[in-house]
């Protein structure tokens, strides 16, 4: 539950709401307490024939406990009662009824703001969640599923909700107005009172076994929703491969799989819920009893008025329904804090390392890159592996030149090149750029000089605009469409309906592979970067257009440091080096004819695994 509170702290940022929803509740429990006082007076002109309202009022009016506490004297106000039987009555129903218009009043300001406040809360919550998983390192997102992800952001932070609304609005005014009622019940009779109270104990032992219970079998049932909506995510997304290989009836036996193991988790709390409300209930039964049995003592035992009795049983059965809701709050509660734990776990995970060091002091940019990129005796490790991805790599690639990086698949090629960017930060050694440690220095500055593109091509859903002009601010709609132009994306562009105003779909679905390439390429080419990055950035495009991306790419990389992963002999051969990656070493550095002499590795994957080789 400490995950739990700690969320809910957050709801004191907006006191100012908090405070009037406290004034609106206070306002509902004196009005419900007014009422049931005047119900008093009901009851005891119903037993006792021939007493009027106007009196009963003045006799309480008159009682010296009331004076002492309002240091007045208010029995003059009983002559605003009608003196008739039928008249007081009337007045009194009159009376009820404005304070229940006033309560409902104040009943719906406590709800209408401590609605805001929930809302707002979780809002902020939200953010810092989503927050948080886009600034985790590259290596601490992988080790989770996305769907799990998305589960904590949309599941969890809904039953962070329910929580927080049952925490401030029901619980609050079924407390509130327990409270009153129980106050009330203590003026009639206080002995009659203390024995009801006899009952909180055990009641509360009983919510707290459950609670657990409950909480335990909430966080299960959370961990196996991440693990369902995986499967909707991954189905759904491959739906075109599934029908394909007419895998649905597969599908549908996997998500019926995942869908039982689901809803056993969830059924493990249904005792414990099932069972909380009843066993408050029983306890509360009991306890009314003992107290009618006093009750009905005092009555035919010691000569009490049964209209007096009647009225405190009233109080007291009223006050037990409104504390009812705790038990109900309980359940709530414990579901909550199981979800608050798993947002908290996501919440406590390391960030990446953005503009400033350990001691708190501001990181200096890196400068544009000029001179060489040095790969300075670097290893690199994924979380959980025994083995190194990058071993002991040694590089140095002077700026302006084309370096292609090639080797068998798990060679270490892509990893290698994620810590350019530090999407990876190494293990061992160093990454330098003209001679300064980028992990010295803020990742804004370093990735602004960067552009990656992708043999699997990312795009988002939104507009063709939108996607090229991705992660770059204030650029003119001119420069947007010279960046297409020079990708050979315009012409495909502008056969479309609403030109770069299309809306391309989540993933770019409407659009072919070849031409999610060239958006890609687009946004490459508009950020203007010192150093590129490209994994086969070509490979979907058709012949025809390759040659003529290959020209344009030829022209944009001529003042720029290229990095490719290659996997066409064609990308190898006009390298101005090629880096020959060997189980997770730079096994030999040279060119293609050089290497083609002196490396046995570099000879092999020419035949084996790069594409188009001269015969």
């Amino acid at each position: 539950m400490t995950e739990f509170w700690r969320f809910a702290r957050m709801m004191l940022y907006y006191r100012r709401l908090l405070i009037i929803a406290a004034v609106g509740v206070f306002i509902d429990a004196i009005c419900v307490m007014g009422g049931f006082g005047s119900l008093t007076w009901i009851i005891t002109m119903f037993f006792e024939q021939g007493v009027t309202i106007r009196e009963l009022v003045a006799d309480k009016l008159a009682d010296s406990r009331l004076e002492q506490w309002t240091g007045l004297d208010l029995s003059p106000l009983a002559q605003w009662i009608p003196a008739g039987e039928l008249a007081g009555l009337a007045f009194i129903m009159v009376f009820i009824l404005a304070l229940s218009l006033v309560g409902s009043a104040g009943r719906f300001t406590h709800e209408y703001c401590t609605m805001t406040v929930v809302m707002r809360t979780v809002m902020r919550v939200r953010k810092r969640l989503f927050n948080r998983l886009v600034h985790l390192p590259v290596a601490v997102a992988n080790q989770d599923s996305t769907a799990s992800r998305i589960a904590r952001v949309i599941r969890d932070c809904q039953q962070l909700t329910n929580g927080f609304t049952a925490l401030v609005s029901r619980a609050v005014r079924g407390i509130a107005l327990g409270l009153a009622l129980l106050a009330l019940a203590f003026y009639l009779d206080y002995v009659l009172a203390l024995t009801f109270l006899f009952i909180v104990p055990p009641v509360m032992i009983m919510i707290r076994k459950f609670g657990k219970k409950v909480r335990k079998a909430s966080r299960r049932a959370l961990k196996h929703y991440g693990i369902m909506l995986g499967a909707i995510t991954e189905s759904l997304q491959g739906l075109r491969v599934v029908k394909v290989h007419h895998a649905e009836g597969y599908e549908r036996r996997r998500f019926n799989r995942i869908n039982r193991e689901a809803l056993t988790q969830e059924m493990r709390a249904r005792v414990a819920k099932a069972m909380s409300a009843p066993t408050v209930e029983l306890f509360a039964l009991i306890g009314v009893m003992g107290v009618m049995m006093i009750a009905a003592w005092s009555v035919y035992g010691g000569g009490r008025q049964a209209s007096e009795v009647v009225s405190v049983l009233m109080m007291l059965a009223a006050s037990a329904g409104m504390f009812r809701s705790v038990a109900g709050l309980n359940n709530h509660l414990q579901e909550a804090a199981a979800a608050a734990q798993s947002i908290d776990e996501v919440l406590s995970l390391p960030v990446e390392n953005t503009a400033r060091d350990e001691q708190g002091q501001a990181l200096p940019a890196v400068p544009r890159h000029r001179r060489a990129i040095v790969f300075d005796d670097v290893w690199y490790t994924y979380p959980g592996s025994e083995s190194p991805a990058v071993a002991g790599v040694n590089l140095t690639v002077p700026a302006g030149s084309i370096c292609a990086v090639v080797g068998s698949n798990g060679s270490g090629k892509s990893t290698l090149l994620g810590l350019l960017p530090r999407l990876y930060e190494p293990t061992e050694g160093r990454v330098l750029i003209d001679g300064v440690d980028i992990a010295d220095c803020t990742l804004r500055s370093l990735r602004r000089q960067i552009a990656l593109v992708t043999q699997e091509t990312v795009l988002f859903d939104g507009t063709i605009a939108d996607n090229i002009i991705y992660g770059s601010r204030h650029v003119s709609h001119e420069q947007m469409v010279a960046a297409a132009r020079q990708a050979y994306a315009d012409a495909f562009i502008e056969s479309m309906p609403d030109g770069y105003q299309s809306n391309i779909g989540e993933r770019g679905m409407r659009l072919s592979g070849g031409q999610r390439q060239r958006l890609a390429l687009a946004r490459a080419i508009l950020r203007d970067p010192a150093i590129l990055i490209l994994d086969e950035a070509t490979s979907q495009i058709d012949a025809d257009s390759e040659a003529r991306i290959n020209e344009a790419l030829t022209d944009f990389m001529r003042s720029r440091t290229t990095f490719v992963i290659a996997h066409r002999l064609s990308t190898v051969i006009h390298a101005d080096m090629i880096v020959v990656m060997d189980n997770a070493t730079v096994a030999s550095i040279g060119t293609h004819q050089e290497l083609l002499q002196s490396s046995d590795v570099y000879r092999v994957l020419c035949r084996t695994q790069l594409q188009g080789l001269p015969q």
